[in-house]
């Protein structure tokens, strides 16, 4: 049986146990506590990513945070509270380049889901006409590079290289689809969803 939500194994409302949640004889992936009958509900997490394109190349940021730090990756983080996903990627995107693009400008590029670490991602994509950009405090440094100067030995999270090679392709071909992702622990597929 998985863990339930971040580990716990009492209600953090009322102290009661957490138990799991049956529902027509199939355990679910929530519990609910056995003393005040309160659903606890454990989701995937959802990361939000903006892929800004200057001509041919793109914006890389050098993690200053941990896990990664001092890697290079595409801005991005975890969506916040009472935020759309555009706002959110929006606002990662202020807090580690210094570029501020309205919400609005974001347009739809990349869905996924990363089930071995229970997070989906929502990838938008933008055009820029300067490499303008400062590092913010979650970021070492920040600059576009070319898919021949991308520091590929030295990226945060490769596992999702493919998508960042597919849009360095679609920058080269002028032609951008709305990808979606699927990633386990043994199988990654992207493929369009949209032309």
């Amino acid at each position: 049986m998985k863990a339930s939500p971040a580990g716990m194994n009492y209600c953090p409302d009322c102290g009661g146990p957490l138990l799991r949640h049956v529902v027509a004889g199939e355990p679910r992936q929530h519990w609910f506590c056995g003393r005040c009958r309160v659903p606890h509900h454990a989701y995937p997490r959802v990361v939000v990513t903006v892929f800004v394109a200057c001509g041919k190349r793109l914006l890389w940021v050098q993690r200053e945070l941990s896990p990664q730090r001092g890697k290079w990756a595409i801005p991005g983080g975890f969506l916040e509270l009472e935020e759309t996903l555009a706002e959110g990627a929006a606002r990662e995107l202020y807090e580690e380049a210094g570029i501020r693009l309205p919400p609005a400008q974001l347009q739809l590029y990349m869905t996924g889901s990363i089930t071995f670490i229970n997070q989906l991602y929502v990838g938008f994509r933008a055009t820029v006409a300067s490499e303008d950009c400062q590092p913010g405090v979650e970021s070492m440094s920040c600059r576009f590079f070319s898919r021949e100067e991308c520091p590929w030995e030295e990226v945060a999270y490769p596992q999702v290289n493919d998508s960042i090679r597919q849009a360095y392709d679609d920058l080269d071909s002028g032609r951008f689809a709305v990808w979606q992702a699927q990633m386990t622990e043994n199988h990654y597929e992207l493929r369009p969803v949209s032309q």
